[in-house]
């Protein structure tokens, strides 16, 4: 029973930890796109962390 609680954990914390990923990839997508309607141009910075976060959470869900 403990060890099938310990794996509930896991999962969850993974579940988790996933759904912040890809809320941080939302928010930089909409980052990028205000900045382009606004500026014409993108910051470096924000298209880099886009593109990491974005193989990051390829990485984690390999079925998308």
């Amino acid at each position: 029973m403990r060890k099938r609680l310990h794996i509930l954990k896991q999962y969850l914390k993974y579940k988790r930890h996933i759904a912040l990923v890809e809320s941080r990839v939302v928010e930089l997508r909409a980052s990028i796109c205000k900045q382009a309607v606004l500026y014409g141009t993108v910051d470096n910075v924000t298209r880099d962390l886009f593109l990491k976060y974005n193989q990051y959470l390829l990485l984690l869900r390999p079925d998308m």
